[in-house]
C-alpha cells in the first residue's frame, strides 16, 4: 500500500508539472513596467520582481522564452534591456516615446527562433509614428543586439499598437491607428518579414486630437474583437469593433461610453466581457457584457465595478494565470479582477490585490501579442478499472466550452473541430490513437503511461495539447 501510495503521489506530481509545461504560453510570463517594477507569472501567485532597470511613465513591453520563460528583454520603446537588465547592445535610440500609451510591442518573426522585431510608437501622434527596430536574439552570447532601427511603417500615428495572431496561427496581425484619420491599420508579419503595406479600414471616431490619440487598444484574445480607449473623448470614449484575423479588416464600430478620462481597456480572457478604466473623472473601471445581444444592449449592460474608487487608474492588462491587473498609479500594488469572465460583481475586483513593492506603478503595463494570453483547457479525466475491459482506462475530455465555444455567444468564440488522443502506449498497434471525444483504451501491460490529447480549434484557434499521467496497476 505505502507504494501505490508512493507511485500515485508521482504520477499526481508529473501531471501538474506537464500540465504547466504543455499548456502554458510562457512569452508572457515576465512584466518589467512602471518605476522598476516587475512579476513572473512563472509562479502562482506571481513572484514579486525587483531587479528591473526600467523607469517608465506610460507604454512598454516585455518578452519571454515561450518554452522556458526566462527573460529575454524589455522595454519603454526608446532604450531595450537584456535578460542581465543592462542596456542591449545597440539597444538605444528607438523613436517610441516613455509617454506613448502603448510605446511598443513585441513580435517574434514566425519561423525563426532568434528574429524579434519591435513596433513603437511616438508620443501625441508626434511625427516619428509606427517604426520597428530588430533584435537578433543569437548575437551577444545569448543576450541579443539590435541589428536594425526604427524602419518607418508610417506617419503620423496615434499612441496605440498591439498584436494577435493571424488565422493560420502563425502570422501576426500588428494593428494600430492612423492619426487624423478613421484609419484602422493592420500589418502583417510573417516569415518574410514585415509587410509595410497595411490593411486600412476606416470605421468608427476621427483620431484627430489629443483627445483621441491616448488610450489603449487591445484584441480579445480569439482575435475576434477590437476595444479602445480614447482619453477625454467625450461623445464616444470607449468602443468596440470586429475584427477578422483572416483578412485584417474591422468593422461594426459601436460606442459604449461617452464620459471624459478613457484609457486602459481590456477583453475577459473568454471574450464575452469588455472592460474600459478611467485615470480621471470618478476613476471608475467598467464592463460591459459583448454576449448581452443588440449593441444596444452591449451598451446598456454597463456595470460599474469599481463606483468612485479613488487612485489614478492607468492599464488594465490580462495576465497569464487568466486575471486582469489593474495599474494604480503611484502605488506599491496592482489592483486585480480575480475572475474577469463573469458578469457584475462576481468579477471579484480587488483593491490592492497584488503587491509589487517596494516598487511602485506607472500608468502602463507590458503589451503583449493578445492571443498569447488565451484561456488554457481543464484537464481530462480518466478512470482505470477493469470493469471497462482487462487493464482498461477510460477517458472523458475537458468541455470545450472552457477554451472558446461559448454558449450563448458562439459568434466570439472558436469551435472545435477535432480531438486526437494518443494513449502512450505504442505496444498497442494502431488501438494507440483515438479521435473519439471520450475513448476507452485497453493498455498492453501494467505500468505507468503518458497520455496526450491535442484538441483543435477554428479559423486562429490553433491547438490545444494536454499530457497526463496514467497508472494502469490493476491486473487482470
Amino acid at each position: 500500500m505505502r507504494l501505490f501510495k508512493s507511485i500515485l503521489f508521482l504520477s499526481l506530481l508529473c501531471l501538474l508539472i506537464l500540465s504547466n509545461v504543455i499548456v502554458g504560453q510562457n512569452d508572457s510570463k515576465k512584466w518589467y513596467f512602471g518605476n522598476q517594477a516587475g512579476l513572473d507569472f512563472m509562479t502562482v501567485p506571481p513572484t514579486i520582481l525587483t531587479n528591473g532597470a526600467m523607469t517608465n511613465l506610460e507604454g512598454c513591453a516585455s518578452i519571454a522564452d515561450q518554452v522556458t520563460g526566462n527573460l529575454l528583454f524589455y522595454t519603454n520603446g526608446i532604450t531595450v534591456w537584456d535578460q542581465t537588465h543592462n542596456t542591449m547592445a545597440n539597444g538605444t535610440g528607438l523613436q517610441g516615446n516613455g509617454s506613448s500609451t502603448q510605446s511598443g510591442v513585441i513580435v517574434k518573426q514566425p519561423g525563426n527562433s532568434n528574429i524579434y522585431f519591435i513596433f513603437t510608437v511616438d508620443d501625441a501622434a508626434g511625427i516619428d509614428g509606427l517604426r520597428y527596430s530588430t533584435v537578433d536574439m543569437s548575437l551577444s552570447s545569448g543576450n541579443g543586439s539590435v541589428t536594425a532601427k526604427n524602419t518607418l511603417v508610417y506617419t503620423p500615428s496615434s499612441e496605440r499598437v498591439t498584436a494577435v495572431k493571424h488565422c493560420n496561427g502563425v502570422d501576426i496581425w500588428v494593428i494600430s491607428h492612423d492619426y487624423l484619420s478613421t484609419n484602422f491599420r493592420a500589418n502583417l508579419v510573417s516569415s518574410t518579414g514585415v509587410n509595410l503595406t497595411g490593411v486600412l479600414s476606416s470605421i468608427g471616431t476621427n483620431h484627430s486630437s489629443i483627445s483621441t490619440v491616448a488610450g489603449y487598444l487591445k484584441v480579445s484574445p480569439n482575435g475576434k474583437r477590437i476595444g479602445i480607449g480614447m482619453y477625454n473623448n467625450v461623445g464616444s470614449s470607449f468602443e468596440v469593433y470586429d475584427f477578422d484575423n483572416t483578412t485584417g479588416v474591422v468593422s461594426n464600430s459601436l460606442s459604449l461610453y461617452g464620459g471624459a478620462g478613457a484609457y486602459g481597456c481590456e477583453f475577459s480572457p473568454d471574450g464575452t466581457k469588455f472592460y474600459g478604466a478611467k485615470w480621471s473623472n470618478g476613476f471608475d473601471i467598467y464592463q460591459w457584457d459583448l454576449c448581452a445581444g443588440t449593441g444596444t444592449a452591449i451598451a446598456a449592460s454597463l456595470y460599474s465595478v469599481t463606483p468612485n474608487n479613488i487612485g489614478t487608474k492607468g492599464a488594465l492588462q490580462l495576465g497569464p494565470d487568466g486575471k486582469i491587473y489593474v495599474s494604480v498609479v503611484g502605488s506599491q500594488s496592482l489592483s486585480v479582477i480575480n475572475n474577469p469572465n463573469v458578469a457584475g460583481v462576481g468579477c471579484n475586483y480587488v483593491v490592492g490585490g497584488q503587491s509589487i513593492s517596494p516598487k511602485t506603478c506607472s500608468y502602463g503595463l507590458p503589451n503583449f501579442i493578445t492571443s498569447g494570453l488565451k484561456p488554457p483547457p481543464l484537464p481530462f479525466t480518466h478512470t482505470v478499472s477493469n470493469s471497462y475491459g482487462c487493464q482498461t482506462a477510460s477517458y472523458t475530455a475537458p468541455p470545450a466550452i472552457t477554451n472558446y465555444s461559448l454558449l450563448g455567444c458562439s459568434s466570439l468564440g472558436y469551435s472545435l473541430t477535432g480531438m486526437l488522443w494518443n494513449f502512450g502506449n505504442p505496444a498497442s498497434g494502431s488501438a494507440n490513437t483515438s479521435t473519439l471525444t471520450n475513448p476507452a483504451h485497453a493498455f498492453t501491460s501494467l505500468g505507468t503511461y503518458t497520455t496526450t490529447l491535442v484538441m483543435y480549434y477554428s479559423c486562429g484557434g490553433g491547438t490545444d495539447t494536454i499530457k497526463q499521467v496514467v497508472v494502469i496497476n490493476q491486473p487482470c
